[in-house]
């Protein structure tokens, strides 16, 4: 069995069916992984130092993740796809609480025990309130940083099935609902089209957008927080800008239509379900 040439012929197909059937939602992907690496580069572009440094590499593991999910979703890996999404999630609550408290980047940064600084300050809850400050702060709003906290929790939740192989992921790894044809199983295959899919994208988008608003609307307030105190205009930084914009204009635009597609196949991750 020749799998690169097995894995070539699967993207192909899936590649012909993503096109037909959830273009919109590859578009709002790739527009997300696009605006990681926009924040990647542009963080790296500037001096790194204590404090700094972990914001600039969870920005790197963000970028990694998005782009690692997307490929996961062109192979067909739902299971796969999904537990990448859980890692997501922790990931950019690491980075939200990196930017928002320089004692906690500093004690991540050199804590000699990983498993002793995921109990202390993040397991069993310990990091949202330094989440929810940071959206606070980015979007102005008390109220829509607690719902976006507890939109957090049930995502988390929802998706820890698939990091923790619940039986019902395992069974939907070997049974994917096809996008493509409602209503029709694939069956043993090695990679389908999921219809689940379109919401991992919604998902994956909305975060990224979320975050990286934030980001730019606490750097313009006075005093912005140390991981951002080098930031000054740029062709860079400018990337960052408009990236954002983009996807908070598709967002804003399709997001309702493409919620209500999405819903016709499966229960949403994204919106109001939760």
């Amino acid at each position: 069995m020749d799998i690169d040439r097995l894995t070539t012929g699967l993207r192909a197909d899936l590649k012909a069916e993503i096109d037909k059937a959830m273009q919109p939602f590859m578009v709002l992907m790739d527009e997300a992984v696009r605006l990681f690496m926009f924040l990647e580069r542009h963080q790296f572009s500037l001096g790194l130092g204590p404090g700094v440094n972990a914001f600039a590499f969870q920005l790197s593991r963000l970028r990694s993740d998005a782009l690692s999910i997307r490929e996961l979703i062109t192979l067909g890996q739902e299971a796969a796809a999904h537990a990448l999404a859980r890692s997501f999630f922790d990931c950019i609550e690491l980075a939200m609480a990196i930017a928002e408290d320089p004692e906690f980047a500093e004690a991540y940064d050199t804590s000699e025990s990983e498993e002793e600084f995921w109990r202390k300050h993040i397991a069993f809850g310990r990091i949202y309130p330094r989440v929810e400050r940071f959206i606070s702060r980015g979007c102005g709003s008390a109220k829509e940083a607690e719902y976006q906290v507890s939109r957090h929790r049930a995502v988390k939740g929802a998706l820890s099935g698939h990091v923790h192989i619940a039986r019902w992921s395992a069974f939907r790894t070997g049974v994917v609902p096809l996008l493509s044809q409602p209503g029709v199983l694939s069956i043993g295959a090695i990679g389908a089209l999921s219809a689940h899919f379109p919401s991992l994208c919604l998902l994956i988008a909305n975060e990224a957008h979320l975050f990286s608003a934030c980001c730019i609307n606490i750097l313009t307030k006075p005093n912005p927080p140390q991981v951002f105190a080098q930031y000054r205009p740029s062709r860079k930084l400018n990337d960052v800008v408009s990236s954002t914009h983009v996807l908070q204009e598709l967002l804003e635009r399709h997001e309702k239509a493409l919620e209500q597609y999405a819903g016709r196949h499966f229960d949403s991750y994204a919106q109001d379900e939760i």
